[in-house]
């Protein structure tokens, strides 16, 4: 501070000063000084509840184990009936899409014999 005070009554401008300030924290900027020290107190816990908090963390960890299974077993077996409606599914279509191919084949046959039918009877018929 005494150096602070020194800068401001050789060059009391605020440029001056405000460099001084800014130097000084610089210089002075250090990690704080905490003591070392082993006379730490550590709360003690009771090794009742501590065994008691154990064997709640490892009930808790084996019910989400068991969870995670049972989500994953889900899972898995959605996923294969997924596959086997995919399955069906591409074999109905072919099924259709052969009973389309037959239609369009046969509309052409009957369409002929109404023409046919049509003529010995003198009717004209539009199909």
């Amino acid at each position: 501070m005494k150096h602070l005070l020194d800068s401001f009554k050789k060059d009391p401008a605020p440029e001056t000063v405000e460099i001084t300030l800014i130097q000084n924290e610089q210089n002075t900027h250090q990690e704080p000084n905490i003591p070392e020290t082993t006379d730490t107190v550590i709360p003690r816990v009771e090794e009742q509840s501590n065994a008691s908090d154990v064997s709640e963390l490892s009930a808790s960890f084996q019910k989400m184990r068991t969870e995670e299974q049972e989500l994953l077993e889900t899972k898995q077996a959605l996923l294969k009936k997924e596959q086997d409606l995919q399955g069906k599914l591409v074999i109905e279509i072919a099924r259709k899409k052969m009973a389309i191919d037959d239609l369009k084949a046969e509309i052409p046959d009957i369409q002929n014999r109404c023409r046919q039918l049509g003529e010995v009877l003198g009717v004209d018929i539009y199909c």
